[in-house]
């Protein structure tokens, strides 16, 4: 199957690069990211790239999404999950470039990655069933060159989640996408 592609760095005299036509792009932040999964900063409501999770061609309930900016040498990530019943055996799992990784609602992630950090909120209590949770938020710092993207180079992005609601079942929903990093 032929993608459609454009030339990018030409105009420049370099060598001509092919970013996949329907790649999204990461916008660059203006502003220093705390890594707190509080997501206050203001380019996150109004610059990030912004993907919401689906399930059979349609919104995947309960909702999530996945945001995106950058600097010089991160990939911000943020992963967001609506959950009335938070349990650490849930997570994210995730695959941004060469760099794939499962993150739970306390921002562990397994395995490891160097040089990735973490923050994490939850809105309820972790593991008991007799409350109502709203939700829980991951941020990433994940160091650019982990990954391999660049604004000449998109990278695959698989993001997913599953929940298992109180009335039962297991619901299911992901992201996936082709990224590329867009300037400041």
């Amino acid at each position: 199957m032929a993608l459609g592609c454009i030339l990018v760095g030409t105009a420049c005299g370099h060598r001509a690069h092919r970013v996949p036509a329907d790649a999204v792009v990461v916008p660059g932040t203006s502003v220093e990211i705390e890594l707190d999964g509080e997501w206050e900063e203001a380019d996150w409501d109004h610059v990030a790239m912004r993907e919401v999770f689906t399930a059979h061609g349609t919104e995947a309930r309960p909702f999530s999404e996945i945001r995106m900016l950058h600097d010089n040498d991160t990939l911000y990530v943020t992963l967001y999950a609506a959950d009335e019943n938070v349990l650490s055996s849930e997570a994210f799992d995730l695959s941004i470039g060469t760099v794939s990784t499962h993150v739970n609602p306390q921002g562990k992630l397994a395995p490891p990655i160097a040089g990735v950090k973490t923050g994490a909120d939850l809105d309820g209590t972790l593991d008991l069933e007799i409350d109502s949770d709203e939700e829980w938020v991951i941020e990433l710092a994940i160091p650019i060159s982990a990954v391999g993207i660049s604004m000449d180079n998109a990278v695959p992005v698989h993001a997913a989640r599953c929940d298992v609601p109180r009335a039962g079942g297991r619901s299911c929903g992901a992201w996936d996408g082709t990224i590329v990093l867009g300037g400041s």
